[in-house]
């Protein structure tokens, strides 16, 4: 059976003894997971969890006890992941309506390892509620397994965007028209660029010819913004 993850602030580590023993408790002072645990999941005494630290950290928990503002829970084994070898960084023009949020979910169940909103010569809408961006980026982290939070950078222009993902050994900026998406599989460091509702303006695209990205596109199909951004991250991060 599939276990309930959370991801904070843990160290589980604290509880070890001076011998190294992996005999271990780690306490949960979130209000938000506690009420999770607690009123929506309604789990108990002895259930196992996941707890995660969003940096690679995981343990496998069993409740021990419960407090009104605190649960404690016994570790039983504690895992460490490294980064993945392909980071995917994820330019994408800030869409209209809830699209830029759905957008943000799904591709970090893709793996996309960091997101920067971009504005464009064509994006309508300019702000963005940072705060529930975090909070959709650490539930989609959640649900999808992950032990990397992806980072969600601040809004930059498409100008400072291109500077930004420059250094990147993969520089692909999607458009529709063009050669087929080719991934460079050796690559570990791979920046994208996806363009709002009605897409890249030409001068944008020669600015990003101009800077050293790669023109391709997903296919002869023209695709929403939210959808495109989806199949080029989970592409770009297989490989493929």
């Amino acid at each position: 059976m599939k276990l309930h993850r959370f991801i904070g602030d843990y160290d589980f580590s604290l509880g070890h003894s001076l011998t190294g023993e992996a005999k271990s408790e780690v306490e949960i002072i979130d209000p938000k997971i506690i009420k999770q645990i607690k009123a929506v999941l309604r789990l108990k005494k002895g259930e196992n969890i996941i707890l995660a630290d969003g940096k690679g950290n995981s343990a496998e928990v069993t409740l021990s006890s419960f407090a009104p503002n605190k649960i404690m829970g016994t570790i039983n084994k504690v895992d460490k992941k490294d980064k993945t070898k392909r980071k995917v960084s994820l330019y994408m023009a800030v869409l209209k309506k809830e699209n830029f949020g759905i957008a943000v979910q799904k591709v970090v169940e893709a793996g996309v390892s960091e997101i920067i909103p971009v504005i464009t010569e064509r994006t309508i809408k300019t702000g963005l509620n940072i705060e529930r961006l975090k909070k959709i980026i650490l539930e989609a982290s959640e649900q999808s397994g992950r032990s990397f939070v992806p980072t969600l950078s601040p809004i930059l222009s498409f100008k400072d965007a291109l500077i930004h993902g420059k250094n990147a050994e993969e520089k692909i900026i999607f458009h529709l028209g063009n050669d087929l998406y080719a991934s460079n599989k050796d690559a570990e460091k791979i920046s994208i660029f996806i363009g709002p509702e009605g897409g890249f303006t030409e001068k944008e695209v020669n600015m990003a010819k101009d800077s050293g990205y790669t023109v391709s596109s997903l296919g002869h199909l023209t695709l929403r913004a939210e959808t495109a951004a989806i199949i080029a991250t989970y592409r770009t991060v297989k490989g493929i």
